[in-house]
């Protein structure tokens, strides 16, 4: 790829890669105007992207036709850097000019850059001279970017759907909450357990080290480790689903073992009286924020993840400063049971075995590759820190040979060594427990936050995030006001609902 920088006849600045001229070797504003005429959309954008907007020239033109609206670019070539200042934000896609082991990078800076929301908000342009000049470049680009939009899609979705789930959920986590725990200071090394299959391969390394390692069990990988006579110096859970619940049975049965929950997970309320609560509440979550105020409760910050081993990871980046080692998190398909057994999931799905479906063929099953696990190991794969701290995944021979970004693939032996130098740690230390005092204004004090928040608009975005999204793309006043009258009426609805499930 070659760029040569020229002057224009009108004396501005033009380029030209791979023998095209990507602006106008007479009047580039000109050019540029005409193409910001021609975009148009059915909504007004809070954002426009342009593929490859070469020395910026269109980002000028398309301010003085959308001024609302921030205009960012799709870098495909390097030589165009030192112009990313012309544009609101950049999109650095250098690096994955073509599909191959970094097939899903791209629209991970893209979702990452617009968020589900923003995606819908967003109108996609491709520079024409560029795509001219880079045509696998460009239509790899419009690939990347209908991924982004079906990810985004997908998610709007799950949270359309289970939104009132989760806010069922909230509303019973501060009914039910009555002992909590607090975070104190971790010293040890952390091991995040999950339940991929090669978690089984890490339980000796595991058992030999636990007096020296701070050990969080994942929801899922709970049932594998009490299985094994290893109990955890705490669980975390984030799960507002169904099998989340049938996760944590276990915690039921065994010594108290505290429980990092955020406020949507699924908990049954024996765990409640059982468990103290380490309470997480996601950045973005305003409810919650306003609940906890509202009933004294102390918490901790989480950034909301696809996985909870995501969520995990940030967590103890932001509260440690320990190397942390995970076991188990496979996120691929492999040639056996999808979990570490035993597993929930697989004790159901054991029941419903018989001569026309399986087990073998349902393990067959489950070794396909799963969408859902690829886009869970691309965001660990670009996932970056600011800290020091080193994370290691521990493998096993058997274990998927996907690489995940800065964090290092060790095997139980390195782990061991890596660990030699620590001395043994008191669990007690960094973990304290205690109970709520009572308060037998708790309701009320829900119902009273629910009200007045119900009015904001973070509640109508939270709960009804599609048609919060029609309501802004919409190109009129009227149609404008015809979806806010419909999220009006859906809010009041649920609201009525909610308060009389309450009294």
């Amino acid at each position: 790829m070659t760029t040569e920088f020229l002057n224009a006849k009108n004396g501005s600045r033009c380029a030209k890669s791979n023998g095209i001229f990507l602006h106008s070797q007479y009047n580039p504003q000109i050019e540029a105007e005409r193409f910001a005429e021609n975009a148009s959309a059915n909504f007004i954008p809070e954002k426009i992207v342009v593929i490859e907007g070469a020395l910026g020239y269109a980002c000028i033109a398309l301010k003085k036709k959308f001024p609302g609206a921030k205009i960012g670019t799709i870098r495909i070539s390097k030589d165009f850097f030192p112009w990313n200042g012309e544009f609101d934000f950049v999109i650095d896609a250098t690096d994955f000019a073509r599909e191959g082991e970094n097939a899903h990078s791209l629209s991970e800076k893209i979702f990452g850059a617009l968020g589900e929301e923003g995606v819908f908000k967003t109108l996609f342009l491709e520079w024409p001279p560029s795509a001219r000049a880079f045509p696998e470049a460009t239509k790899f680009a419009w690939h990347e970017i209908k991924s982004a939009t079906e990810k985004a899609r997908a998610i709007l979705a799950t949270r359309e759907h289970f939104e009132k789930k989760w806010l069922k959920n909230k509303i019973n986590f501060f009914l039910r909450i009555n002992g909590i725990a607090r975070l104190e200071k971790i010293t040890a090394p952390i091991f995040v357990c999950a339940s991929g299959p090669s978690l089984k391969s890490a339980i000796p390394l595991i058992k030999k080290t636990r007096e020296k390692i701070f050990l969080a069990a994942l929801s899922s990988s709970i049932s594998v480790l009490l299985h094994e006579g290893i109990f955890p110096d705490i669980c975390f859970s984030t799960d507002g689903g169904f099998w989340a619940r049938a996760h944590l049975h276990p915690l039921g049965r065994v010594q108290k073992i505290p429980l990092a929950l955020t406020t949507e997970a699924e908990c049954a309320a024996a765990i409640f009286r059982r468990s103290a609560i380490l309470p997480l509440c996601y950045d973005d979550d305003a409810l919650s924020q306003k609940l906890f105020a509202a009933l004294d409760i102390p918490y901790m910050q989480a950034r909301r993840n696809g996985t909870v081993s995501g969520t995990a990871l940030e967590f103890f980046l932001a509260n440690a400063e320990t190397e942390i080692f995970f076991a188990g998190l496979d996120l691929a398909s492999g040639n056996t049971f999808a979990h570490a057994q035993p597993n929930a999931l697989e004790t159901d799905a054991a029941q419903k075995d018989f001569r026309l479906r399986t087990k073998a063929s349902r393990v067959a099953r489950a070794s396909l590759p799963s969408p859902s696990l690829e886009i869970y190991a691309a965001w660990f794969a670009n996932f970056s820190w600011k800290g020091r701290q080193k994370v290691f995944r521990i493998c096993g021979e058997d274990s998927p040979k996907n690489s995940l970004g800065r964090i290092s693939d060790i095997t139980a032996m390195d782990a061991e060594k890596i660990l030699e130098n620590h001395v043994e740690k008191n669990s007690c230390d960094a973990i304290r427990q205690e109970k709520l005092p009572e308060n037998p204004n708790r309701i009320d004090a829900i119902k009273k936050t629910l009200n007045e928040f119900s009015k904001d608009e973070k509640w109508q975005r939270e709960l009804f995030p599609s048609k919060c999204i029609l309501h802004d793309r919409a190109s009129n006043e009227k149609e404008r006001q015809s979806h806010s009258n419909a999220i009006f009426e859906k809010s009041e609805r649920l609201l009525k609902e909610i308060f009389e499930k309450l009294e």
